[in-house]
């Protein structure tokens, strides 16, 4: 019986280890990693996934009415989400990142994956908020790694952070 016991813990550890690639060997492996990152709440493991000079893309601010010019379209993609981090765990007993892969292409060492990214927030006293919106990822590959050069979104304003209500 022990003998038994321990060739099927080899088994399962060689098919467990077999298919458990590190997530950098995988641009999609990539995107699901910073993304689960986000939901856990662990900005170091998600900012690890960036490219040195990564940039986030933005269509339209992230908070309506408050003001101002428009800070443009573009912002460093490590302090994007070291700003917006803090503020979005601190906002939310809960936060949900899902991604569905809509399209991947990789060229050499340049990596395209398209999403379908789905977020689910919880703040206290309200109901849990639903969000759907494109994202495209652009992942390069230094190193032998791939790492998130830049992520383009589509996404609809909102009022986390805010305490108001932000109509999109």
């Amino acid at each position: 019986m022990y003998r038994f016991f321990c060739t099927a813990c080899v088994w399962l550890w060689l098919a467990v280890g077999a298919s458990a690639a590190p997530p950098s060997s995988d641009p999609v492996a990539v995107v699901k990693a910073m993304n689960a990152a986000i939901t856990a709440r662990d900005l170091k493991a998600a900012t690890a996934l960036f490219a040195k000079g990564g940039v986030q893309f933005s269509v339209r601010p992230a908070h309506t009415g408050l003001g101002g010019a428009p800070a443009g379209v573009s912002t460093d993609l490590t302090g994007h989400w070291s700003t917006i981090g803090p503020v979005l765990f601190s906002a939310t007993s809960g936060y949900k990142r899902e991604v569905e892969i809509v399209d991947t292409r990789v060229a050499g060492d340049i990596a395209t994956v398209w999403t379908r990214t789905k977020t689910r927030s919880e703040r206290a006293g309200q109901p849990p908020r639903s969000d759907s919106f494109p994202e495209v990822y652009l992942l390069l590959k230094t190193g032998g790694e791939w790492k998130i050069g830049a992520i383009a979104d589509d996404r609809r304003p909102n009022d986390i952070g805010l305490g108001g209500s932000a109509k999109p």
